[in-house]
């Protein structure tokens, strides 16, 4: 039976306030403690860590939002995402300590288990509560209190290891355990959006409805041209040797710098990026998270492709360029799918994204990484041709009735 009911006003301002702090406090925790693992985990043992914790994470989005369209409950989900979150990470203070690396591995791979639970729901629960222009504020929102909870975190982290030494780092991270109350605290006022679905969701493990196809595609494609890792533009821009005969980290490079440095270098990104997600997020509202994505594809092949011949001053410019976009077309893209899946599909709609995300990003990041070395730095003008084809291939999609 369908219920006409929609949400009120106040209802998603506080599900979305309640959200947007979530998301601010993992994000802190988050970029905390990344920063301070390589003082306690070896090299080798951060390869594994951060392979299995993603790979399992960007895995469980799918089934995970597969179930929370079946039952049509999404709080549940966040809930248990974020509390997971915010209890493992604490826990990694228990290895720092005993010096067991193991132990700091397993608790990354079930923070990322906890993103897994919850990534999806998380999306399906804003779009919920929010449609039109509400909507398209609402994810540039989340994105911003992202990058800011990044920022204070890489800060207070960079505060840690200036005042403590390497052997003391784990009282800090332990200290993380009084914002997992805070979190649990938040976490128990979530509450699903009052419309149920209005049919049944389908039993597939991927979103059914065809309009999805283009802009599913379009953002792998983005995500292959635009999105490289931030360490592939680093040791571009910084002129790091990019070969493993030389490593990334001589003389010069970032690993003469102090930890508390590269947390400091690490907050000032998020302060970047934060304010990226805000603008865009205003913009998208006037023009539209569709078109926004597409022009923010745009410049990022822009910026992308100018790599390939940017030099000096120029170069740091055309770095700093791809952060800035990295911070501005994610809600866009968030916002953009929402409008057009119908509700019933929409937490398996972002567990395919992220699939899609996550498989065009190893690719593409593993190409680059290997033809910058063999090719040399024009390998980015291909990156930039990608940003443009999903322009085309995105073009342009009309949302359903009532999404």
């Amino acid at each position: 039976m369908t219920d006409a009911r929609t949400p009120s006003p106040a209802g998603a301002r506080a599900a979305t306030s309640r959200l947007g702090w979530l998301h601010f406090l993992n994000d802190f925790t988050l970029d905390f403690l990344t920063p301070l693992l390589p003082s306690s985990v070896p090299a080798a043992w951060v390869g594994l860590m951060e392979g299995l914790a993603d790979g399992l994470g960007q895995a469980l989005k799918l089934i995970t939002g597969r179930a929370s369209d079946r039952s049509g409950r999404r709080a549940s989900w966040v809930a248990g995402g974020y509390l997971v979150n915010a209890a493992a990470r604490p826990l990694a203070a228990v290895g720092m300590l005993l010096s067991w690396p193991l132990w700091i591995v397993s608790c990354r791979i079930a923070d990322r288990i906890g993103k897994g639970l919850r990534g999806s729901a998380t999306d399906a629960l804003i779009s919920d509560w929010t449609k039109g222009e509400a909507r398209t504020l609402a994810f540039a929102r989340m994105r911003t209190m992202d990058h800011l909870g990044a920022a204070a975190g890489g800060a207070a982290a960079a505060i840690a290891a200036w005042q403590l030494g390497a052997d003391q780092i784990w009282i800090a991270v332990a200290g993380l355990v009084v914002i997992t109350a805070v979190v649990a605290w938040i976490a128990a006022g979530l509450r699903d959006a009052p419309q149920p679905t209005t049919k049944p969701g389908a039993d597939g493990w991927w979103p059914s409805d065809p309009a999805l196809r283009r802009p599913l595609l379009a953002t792998g494609l983005a995500t292959a041209g635009v999105k490289l890792s931030p360490l592939l533009i680093l040791i571009h821009v910084a002129g790091l040797p990019a070969d493993a005969s030389g490593g990334a980290g001589g003389a010069g490079g970032a690993g003469t710098w102090p930890l508390w440095a590269i947390c400091l270098g690490w907050s000032a990104l998020g302060l970047i990026q934060a304010g990226s997600a805000w603008i865009a997020g205003a913009i998208a509202a006037r023009i539209g998270p569709g078109p926004m994505a597409r022009w923010g594809w745009v410049a990022g092949a822009a910026a992308i492709a100018s790599l390939a011949w940017a030099e000096g001053t120029w170069l740091i410019v055309a770095g700093l360029a791809t952060g800035v976009v990295l911070g501005a077309s994610e809600g866009a893209e968030k916002a953009w799918l929402a409008d057009i899946c119908p509700r019933h599909e929409r937490a398996r709609t972002f567990g395919a994204l992220a699939i899609i995300s996550a498989v065009a990003g190893l690719i593409a990041n593993g190409l680059v990484g290997w033809l910058l070395v063999a090719w040399g730095p024009q390998i980015f003008l291909i990156a930039g041709g990608l940003g443009l084809l999903a322009v085309a291939v995105g073009g342009r999609t009309a949302p359903p009735a009532g999404a």
